[in-house]
C-alpha cells in the first residue's frame, strides 16, 4: 500500500478532477459512502443509534455533510455541529446548501401536517410523523465559546462522533474554538469515528498539532498518509481503515507519490520465495556472524536464534574464545567458531585472520550485536568493509565504531543494511535525536543516499529507506517489543534472509514485518507487559508459518 503526503494526494485529487472529470462532489460523496459503509459493517450502528457528526468548514467538513444526508436519508438519527464562522465553499459548500434545504424541507412538512391535524403530535401520531418525515437532522453553528454547551449537551446523547473537523491539510497549532470542541469530544467516553485523519494532526510528520482527537477508527480514502502511521499520530488513529474512491492509480505513478509504501500481512506474503523440496542446508544460504562480548553473549545468541528460526541453511557464531564455552552450551544446531580475544572478553585484531576464513564462502555476515567498545573493533571492520565481498548487516557496537569512519560504508561493493535505532543513528549522522526523530523518513533517506546502504531506522514506527529513495514504514507489532535484545533477533532475521538471496531491500522489509508479526504473536500469548525477546524467538518460526499459509490460498485461489 502506498503512503504519501498530504500536498501528494490533493495533487492527485486535482488530477482526478481535470485530466479524468471526475467532479469534485463525485469523490466527496465516495468518501462519505465509505465513512457510512464502515459504520454499518463494521461500527454495526442501527436505528436507535444516536450519531453526532462534529464538521468543519473546509474538504473533511464537506466529507461529513456528505454523510450526514447519506445518515438521514437511511433514516438513522444524526445531528451535525459546524465548527467555526467561515462559510463553506466549493464541494462542501454544494453539500452544506443541499443539507439545509433538506431541513427546510423537513420543516414545511412538519407544520403542514401540524396544520392538518390541528395537534402536537404523540404516542403513536409522532411514529407517523417521524416516518412520513424521514428523520429529522438538527444542524448546529459552533461560532464562539458560548456555543460549546449545546455540544457538550448533545454529546451527552449521542452514541457515536464522527470526527470530519480538520483534514490532513493542517499546517499551524489547533487553538481556541476548535482545541476546545476537540477536548470535549476526546472527554464524551463515546466512539469516535475519524474521517481521512483524526484533527490537529499533522498529515505528514503525525505530530499532535496542539491537541488532537484520540479517535476509535480512521477510515481514510485511496491511499495512507504519512501522518496516519507513524508515531505519535498511531496513538490517535485508532484502527486504520483504507477505502477507495474511484481515483485512477495511475495518478500516484505519474506524480512519482509511489515511493513510500507499507505492507499488510497478504502484502508481506508475497514477499516470500520458495523454498525448494529438494533444497538441503547448503541451499539456504551460508550466514556467520560476529557478536558478543563479557556481559553481551544475549546479543549473540539472541541473533543467532533469530537466524536459525527465519530460514539460514549454516549459521557459523564467531564469538571471543573465553566465551566460546558458554555458547556452546546455550546455541546447539548454530556453529562456534572461537575468536582470539587474549582473555579479554572482546574480539581482538589478533583474530582478524579466523575472522577472514569464518566469512570465506558465506552469503551474508552480521556484525555488531554485543560486541562491545574496543579499539580493534573498528580496524577489524576496515578489514571487512570495500575488501571483501559479502553482504553485510550491521547493528549496535557495529554502527557505533563505523560512525567513527562512516564512509567506509560507501566504499562496500556488496549490499550493506544498517540497522540503527535513533541512539545510533544521531551518532551516525552527527544530529539531535529530537530533530532526527522530527522526520525519520527524511533522515534515513539521507543517510541511504549518502552512504549507498540500505538503512533500516528502528523504532516504534520502523523506517526503511534505500539510496534510490524507496521507502518502507513498518506497522506491525507492539511496545512488549520495547526491551533489551529485540533488535539482536530483528538483525538476525535480516542476515539470514540476506544469506537465502533475497533482493536486499526485500530482506530488510520481509524481517520487518515479520518480526514486529512474532512480537504481536508473543503479546497474545503472554501480554504486552511481560513478553521477552526470546518468547518473540519462539513466534518467529510461526510468523513464517502463517504467512507462507496465506501465500499458499493466495495461489490456490
Amino acid at each position: 500500500m502506498l503512503v504519501i503526503r498530504a500536498q501528494e494526494m490533493r495533487d492527485i485529487d486535482k488530477r482526478a478532477i481535470e485530466d479524468y472529470k471526475i467532479p469534485g462532489i463525485v469523490l466527496m460523496e465516495n468518501a462519505a459512502l465509505a465513512v457510512l459503509g464502515f459504520m454499518e459493517k463494521t461500527f454495526k450502528i442501527d436505528k436507535n443509534d444516536s450519531i453526532l457528526i462534529s464538521a468543519g468548514t473546509g474538504n473533511n467538513g464537506g466529507d461529513g455533510y456528505a454523510l450526514a444526508r447519506l445518515l438521514v436519508d437511511r433514516g438513522y438519527r444524526a445531528s451535525l455541529f459546524i465548527i467555526g464562522d467561515r462559510e463553506p465553499k466549493g464541494d462542501a459548500g454544494l453539500n452544506l446548501r443541499i443539507l439545509e434545504r433538506l431541513v427546510e424541507d423537513q420543516e414545511d412538512m412538519g407544520d403542514g401536517l401540524s396544520q392538518d391535524l390541528g395537534q402536537d403530535f404523540s404516542g403513536t401520531e409522532k411514529l407517523l410523523m417521524e416516518k412520513t418525515l424521514g428523520t429529522r437532522l438538527d444542524i448546529k453553528r459552533l461560532r464562539g465559546p458560548g456555543d460549546l454547551k449545546g455540544l457538550e449537551l448533545a454529546l451527552a446523547s449521542s452514541s457515536i462522533v464522527v470526527d470530519a473537523i480538520l483534514g490532513t491539510g493542517l499546517d499551524r497549532p489547533v487553538e481556541g474554538l476548535f482545541a476546545s470542541a476537540i477536548d470535549i469530544i476526546n472527554n464524551s467516553g463515546r466512539r469516535i469515528l475519524s474521517v481521512d485523519i483524526p484533527s490537529g494532526i499533522h498529515g505528514d510528520s503525525g505530530r499532535v498539532m496542539g491537541t488532537a482527537i484520540k479517535a476509535s477508527a480512521t477510515v481514510t480514502f485511496a491511499y495512507l498518509k504519512r501522518g496516519q502511521i507513524l508515531y505519535p499520530a498511531r496513538e490517535h488513529v485508532g484502527s486504520l481503515y483504507l477505502a477507495p474512491i474511484s481515483i485512477p492509480s495511475k495518478i500516484a505513478r505519474d506524480i512519482g507519490a509511489d515511493k513510500v509504501f507499507t505492507l499488510d500481512k497478504k502484502e508481506a506474503a508475497r514477499l516470500l520465495k520458495d523454498r525448494p523440496r529438494a533444497g538441503h542446508k547448503g541451499s539456504f544460504g551460508k550466514l556467520a556472524i560476529l557478536a558478543g562480548s563479557t556481559g553481551l553473549t544475549g546479543a549473540a545468541y539472541l541473533t543467532s536464534i533469530g537466524a536459525l528460526r527465519s530460514g539460514a541453511g549454516l549459521i557459523t557464531l564467531g564469538i571471543p574464545a573465553s566465551l566460546n564455552p558458554i555458547m556452546e552450551a546455550k546455541l546447539t544446531e548454530v556453529m562456534t567458531l572461537p575468536l582470539e580475544d587474549r582473555g579479554l572478553g572482546h574480539i581482538t585484531r589478533d583474530s582478524l585472520p579466523d575472522i577472514m576464513r569464518l566469512l570465506e564462502g558465506k552469503d551474508s555476515v552480521a556484525i555488531g550485536p554485543g560486541l562491545g567498545k574496543d579499539k580493534d573493533i573498528l580496524e577489524i571492520l576496515r578489514n571487512i568493509f570495500g575488501k571483501i565481498n559479502i553482504s553485510i548487516v550491521i547493528d549496535a557496537d557495529g554502527l557505533n565504531h563505523i560512525s567513527a569512519d562512516i564512509d567506509l560504508v560507501a566504499k562496500h561493493q556488496a549490499p550493506v543494511i544498517m540497522t540503527p535505532h535513533p541512539g545510533e543513528m544521531a551518532r551516525l549522522m552527527d544530529m539531535d535525536i529530537k530533530e532526527l526523530l522530527s522526520d525519520p523518513i527524511q533522515s534515513a533517506q539521507a543517510l541511504a543516499k549518502r552512504t549507498g546502504a540500505i538503512v533500516l531506522l528502528k523504532g516504534a514506527a520502523t523506517v526503511i529507506a534505500d539510496p534510490s529513495g524507496r521507502v518502507y514504514i513498518n506497522r506491525s507489532g507492539n511496545e512488549g517489543m520495547a526491551k533489551g535484545g529485540s533488535g539482536d533477533l530483528l538483525t538476525g532475521i535480516v542476515a539470514a534472509l540476506l544469506a537465502q538471496a533475497y533482493d536486499p531491500f526485500d530482506a530488510a522489509v520481509l524481517a520487518c514485518f515479520v518480526h514486529g508479526l512474532a512480537g504481536d504473536l508473543a503479546a497474545k500469548e503472554k501480554g504486552r507487559l511481560g513478553m521477552t525477546p526470546d518468547d518473540m524467538a519462539l513466534m518467529i518460526a510461526r510468523a513464517f508459518k502463517d504467512l507462507y499459509e496465506m501465500r499458499e490460498k493466495a495461489h490456490k485461489l
